[in-house]
């Protein structure tokens, strides 16, 4: 009777655990417009969601490979300012397109291979890593934008469109979602999520596949780099400020579990990117302010961590 009981509750937590995130968006939509005055839904807003949507949904696809096998990372923000401000420096060299989309990868990919590095095999903890490097990469944007305004040259204002966008996002999704759900670099670093012991007894090369995970998820900071600077056209100290926490927001809104294993589901990335900008920007239609729309965020992301969280016989979540 008792084993009854726990498999039911385990699966009601499970259906919450998928249905919650689409429900939340659409709760959202229908709170915003009817009480914004129908101002959420305009062609104006819905560009301006997408805007900020497009780059925290690629660099949140590439989180979710780093965070199902358990990893951390905080350096979203600072890696990303970082590769902004090498591309422009790149791009006013008279450089192909192309040259600069590349230097925006190879700008962050840097990073985040020394992140995992020093954190998959000196064994080092990912959070202070991430920490340090997050750190590291916000004393260069400050030191080298301090004095002096990097923009863009005029022909990269041509990437900064919808249909551009909306094709890197559909497109880097469905590399992902296919790397990830489809192939054994996904389904490897969910079963070192569960449990790197067992993964390893079971074949799985932990550290070479943590380290795979680091990879992509350096690629997708590149390529949303790229998205950035062309619709800021200028890089400064505050470029990228505050995105790591947007991606871990985004992540959890999508009932994605930070501790990773199986659980771990691509689409989660999307749905809680739109998620957490679709907060963000109904509030702002309602006239919150911005201190106390961090509050609701919080509060809304310790919701949610309740909902869709299991937790253990300690009653730890996991």
């Amino acid at each position: 009777m008792e084993r009854m009981k726990q498999t039911s509750m385990t699966h009601v937590t499970d259906v919450l655990r998928k249905i919650v995130p689409f429900l939340g968006i659409i709760l959202m939509i229908l709170i915003f417009q009817i009480l914004g005055d129908g101002k959420l839904l305009t062609k104006g807003n819905l560009n301006s969601i997408l805007n900020q949507t497009v780059y925290v949904a690629i660099m949140a696809f590439g989180a979710v490979f780093v965070y199902s096998h358990g990893g951390m990372d905080l350096s979203y923000g600072g890696v990303i300012g970082f590769s902004v401000l090498i591309s422009i420096l790149v791009a006013n060299t008279g450089v192909p397109v192309f040259v600069v989309f590349l230097s925006n990868i190879a700008a962050a990919l840097v990073w985040f291979v020394l992140n995992g590095v020093v954190s998959v095999y000196l064994k080092v903890s990912p959070f202070i890593t991430s920490l340090c490097i997050m750190y590291m990469c916000r004393g260069i944007l400050n030191t080298v934008c301090a004095s002096q305004k990097y923009s863009i040259p005029v022909y990269l204002y041509n990437y900064d469109n919808q249909i551009f966008k909306l094709c890197m996002l559909l497109g880097v999704y469905v590399i992902c979602y296919l790397l990830f759900e489809k192939t054994r670099i996904g389904k490897e670093n969910k079963a070192i999520g569960g449990s790197a012991v067992a993964a390893q007894q079971a074949g799985v090369n932990v550290q070479r596949t943590r380290m795979l995970a680091y990879v992509i998820s350096g690629i997708t900071v590149g390529i949303a780099g790229f998205i950035l600077m062309a619709r800021a056209g200028s890089v400064s100290t505050s470029t990228g400020q505050g995105l790591e926490m947007n991606v871990i927001t985004a992540l959890v809104l999508g009932g994605v579990p930070l501790s990773g294993g199986s659980r771990v589901k691509m689409i989660g990335a999307l749905v809680g990117s739109f998620s957490v900008i679709l907060l963000r920007n109904g509030l702002i239609i309602l006239g919150v302010n911005e201190r106390v729309i961090e509050g609701i965020q919080g509060l809304v992301l310790l919701l949610l961590v309740f909902l869709t969280y299991v937790k253990n016989q300690d009653g730890i979540l996991k």
